[in-house]
């Protein structure tokens, strides 16, 4: 492995960005490869000054900010910078990360160490402690526990993640990536290996996942999963039915043949009971079944093949070496011939 290609999303964080590129040019000069950092400019309003120091790095191969027209979401933010990335040449592995410092700069070498030598690898970064508050982690256990009721697969990782060139080209051609990084790289089966690491603090700010944003991340997460949910809910249906068949057969036997033991009215109540139960699940699987049927013939959004209608444009920042070799060429080429 030789460069490395970082996707970074970022939304009006642009202070915590600038400091993860000061920490990134630190660990870029102890690392065997060369870094190349794709900002994500995920609909931003807010653009600070500080970064016209970006010239002061010096162990970066290139930076630049990918601009997006409209604020899209944080993992379609993702989905976006690696379809554009998908289609150059200039990498051999590509690691997302966020800007905001929670995902350490100093795990990268880990992240590799575990890559190693192999051609294709999915490493993923395992999180072993929060610094999130108390709300929040509990939060995010319900979320870990319903997605695994729900599914039933376990998921114990974020965006912190490191991926193989083929592996990123084999990603962005899943619809489910434009909903949930980690659940796409789930659902379409790579081999992974997780790291345990710990969630860092925050550079500056406050974090912009709140419930709210934790809620619909968790949807979004388990919706990768239709078809499976919808499986589980029919066989759930089955059950109900099962039960409820079982105990209108029971009551009415109650009704007829032990009246004596039986309270006036009860049989007919609890028998409306489990018939309108009953009626709830069997109209909540056959809306289920409508919507998964619809959602099929529906056509799906690649990132591939329609990234680009989201991209304003590409600003380089930093150029890659080999380019400020060329500019200086040209004021270099009089010395050259006064030396021949």
């Amino acid at each position: 492995m030789e460069r490395l290609r970082l996707i970074v999303p970022v939304y009006n964080d642009w202070t915590s960005f600038n400091i993860l590129l000061r920490e990134l040019d630190e660990v870029a000069g102890t690392l065997p490869v060369r870094m190349l950092i794709s900002a994500i400019d995920d609909g931003s309003t807010q653009y600070p000054e500080e970064l016209s120091n970006v010239a002061q790095l010096r162990n970066l191969e290139a930076v630049e900010i990918i601009h997006l027209y409209s604020n899209v979401g944080h993992q379609r933010a993702i989905a976006i910078g690696l379809a554009t990335v998908a289609e150059d040449d200039d990498f051999d592995a590509v690691l997302v990360m966020d800007a905001d410092g929670e995902d350490s700069p100093q795990a990268i070498g880990r992240l590799l160490e575990m890559a190693g030598n192999r051609r294709d690898f999915c490493v993923v970064a395992q999180r072993r402690r929060r610094s999130e508050n108390l709300t929040f982690r509990l939060s995010y256990v319900v979320y870990k526990c319903a997605f695994r009721l729900l599914t039933g697969r376990q998921i114990a990782f974020g965006n912190f993640s490191l991926f193989s060139r083929s592996y990123v080209r084999r990603l962005v051609r899943v619809s489910d990536l434009w909903n949930n990084l980690p659940a796409a790289v789930l659902r379409s089966r790579l081999p992974i290996q997780a790291l345990p690491v710990d969630r860092a603090r925050r550079y500056a700010g406050q974090s912009k996942m709140n419930l709210t944003s934790l809620v619909v991340h968790g949807f979004s997460s388990i919706s990768v999963y239709a078809e499976t949910i919808f499986v589980r809910l029919l066989f759930l249906t089955l059950v109900l039915a099962s039960i409820s068949g079982v105990s209108i057969t029971i009551v009415l036997s109650l009704r007829l043949f032990f009246p004596r033991f039986a309270t006036p009215g009860w049989a007919t109540t609890v028998s409306f009971g489990m018939v309108i139960l009953l009626v709830q699940v069997l109209s909540v699987t056959l809306s289920s079944i409508l919507m998964l049927l619809n959602s099929r013939v529906q056509r799906l959004i690649v990132p591939l093949a329609d990234y680009k209608c989201f991209v304003d444009y590409r600003q380089q920042i930093l150029s890659p070496v080999k380019e400020r070799f060329a500019v200086l060429e040209p004021t270099l080429q009089p010395l050259k011939e006064r030396l021949a």
